[in-house]
């Protein structure tokens, strides 16, 4: 929990002076965008696609199905503990910290190209949005981690540190792979990177599986609503011809608007 707080105050420092979209003063801030993105997120989080439903309905349906099996499931993964896998499995939990995104992000913003510059803007306002629904969905659920919790699942212990559900490095691993597979057309990279970092925090016995799905899940929405936002409003900035019904007293009236 003290991470994802550190992480919120990193992007506040950061998004002081970080305009959200390249280096046009008059488009809203880092913050507000994050502010819509969040509202976004909690009201319509699928945006009315079938891509959407499909990703929403089903990883609540696996994560009530591994509610069922967790522990099943997590010493199963741990029954089949290596050598190898010792080795090479822990190091993936980094992709999925929050600092080291923000940190590169940042060093993306500072160093990289315009295009790159928009890319990590919109990246930070995923971050910003996982940090703030995993503290609350942590809180809420205030689910013992397995290290913890002696290996039995344990909900609603209102031991506000330490919580388990969601994984908030999955929820960030995921919502990278989706914004920064789309900018760069590499999601055969990103997903297979953020599958590996919920299998690492299930190996380090910091999660139970359906907190890893449930953080996917999450991850997975959230990228999906920056990429929805932005998109919405690349669409409202494009020259053409607009109708749109603007209330009024007298009822209603029409409004054409024609950009160019």
């Amino acid at each position: 929990m003290n991470r994802f707080r550190l992480v919120m105050i990193i992007i506040g420092l950061l998004g002081l002076n970080l305009p959200c979209f390249g280096q046009q003063e008059h488009l809203p801030s880092l913050w507000n965008n994050a502010g819509d993105e969040a509202c976004d997120i909690a009201t319509s989080p699928v945006h009315g696609t079938l891509a959407g439903y499909g990703v929403a309905l089903g990883m609540a349906g696996m994560t009530a199905w591994a509610l069922q099996h967790d522990i099943d499931w997590f010493y199963a993964i741990q029954d089949r503990r290596n050598d190898w896998q010792d080795k090479y499995i822990p190091p993936f939990n980094l992709l999925g910290d929050g600092l080291v995104h923000v940190v590169g992000y940042a060093a993306l913003y500072k160093f990289g190209s315009a295009y790159d510059q928009q890319v990590a803007a919109m990246a930070l306002e995923g971050q910003i949005n996982v940090a703030l629904f995993s503290i609350i969905l942590k809180t809420i659920s205030s689910s013992a981690r397995p290290d913890i919790g002696h290996y039995n699942r344990q909900w609603f212990t209102f031991k506000f540190s330490n919580n388990s559900f969601p994984s908030g490095h999955t929820m960030t691993a995921f919502c990278a792979a989706v914004i920064l597979g789309d900018a760069y057309h590499c999601e055969w990279l990103t997903y297979p990177l953020a599958g590996l970092v919920g299998y690492a925090r299930l190996y380090s016995r910091r999660h139970w599986p359906a907190d890893v799905l449930a953080g996917a899940g999450m991850g997975l929405l959230i990228g999906y609503s920056v990429l929805a936002y932005h998109q919405h409003q690349t669409l409202d900035q494009a020259p053409g011809v607009r109708f749109s019904l603007v209330p009024d007293q007298d009822g209603g009236k029409v409004v054409v608007t024609w950009r160019y």
